[in-house]
């Protein structure tokens, strides 16, 4: 059963007005408004840190992602100009719904994150400006903000934007339906304590070296990318672009490349 990420959304009788999402379980308010209306946009909320996406609805499928200290004052500009997608029409403006919000290191993050998520979706171009992430933070705080990913990815989702990947849907593909399926997934670590958020996980094959780091939710974060299924990461990381002749469970080993692997992690996990 597919999880569910709730969000109670606001829309105003106005049609010029913003619509407002709000994502209790992180903590996330998000604005979806037309470029023509961007004036509309409360100063006093909205002139805070936080990323944002323009989208383009010519049938580019074209985004472009983006952070500021001053969300609304920046896509104001946008408005007014924008070099990589100057036809976007719609933008989704994100922010923390708390009284400390985001910092510009965490929006630096973020926005770094969100590109590559978008970029590995193939029905999506994602617009490249400046080079987008921030390696400043500290891992604990990283891992704090890729638990946000999910409810960020959704509040695009909910604009419209196809953020399906076909290519990581679990281990089993349709090539792969006689092969012995074992029970147990990385997320299971996490919550039987065989492993903790923020474990580095190393692979090598053919004097490749790969690195992914454990995300809250059980993703294998590669490159600023989450995947479910140990094998697609493994291989994004040795350079592939297919989970195809990997074993990410044998393949991947925590904390170092003698440390120990994956599969013995999940060997250990009680038997239903």
């Amino acid at each position: 059963m597919n999880a569910i990420i709730a969000a109670n959304v606001q829309v105003p009788s106005s049609g010029a007005a913003a619509i407002i999402a709000d994502f209790a379980e992180h903590a996330i308010r998000v604005a979806y408004i037309a470029r023509r209306d961007i004036s509309r946009l409360p100063e006093a909320e909205w002139r805070v840190p936080g990323i944002y996406v323009l989208i383009a609805d010519d049938g580019s499928h074209s985004v472009y992602v983006g952070k500021s200290t001053d969300l609304r004052s920046r896509v104001m500009q946008h408005k007014l100009a924008n070099a990589h997608v100057p036809g976007w029409s719609r933008a989704v403006l994100i922010k923390r719904d708390t009284s400390n919000g985001f910092t510009s290191a965490d929006v630096g993050y973020l926005e770094g994150r969100l590109s590559a998520e978008l970029d590995a979706i193939s029905g999506i171009v994602v617009v490249k400006g400046k080079t987008d992430g921030d390696s400043t933070l500290p891992p604990h705080m990283q891992m704090s903000l890729d638990a946000l990913l999910s409810s960020i990815l959704a509040s695009v989702r909910l604009a419209g934007v196809d953020t399906h990947r076909e290519d990581d849907g679990g281990e089993q593909s349709p090539s792969a339906v006689s092969r012995t399926q074992i029970p147990g997934t990385v997320a299971d670590l996490l919550a039987e304590g065989l492993l903790h958020a923020g474990a580095e996980l190393h692979c090598a094959r053919a004097g490749k070296h790969g690195v992914g780091t454990v995300a809250p939710d059980g993703q294998i974060i590669v490159n600023g990318v989450g995947y479910t299924a140990p094998s697609l990461a493994a291989g994004i990381s040795l350079g592939a672009q297919s989970s195809a002749g990997y074993g990410g469970w044998e393949l991947w080993h925590v904390g170092s490349l003698s440390g120990p692997k994956l599969a013995d992690l999940r060997s250990q996990l009680p038997k239903s």
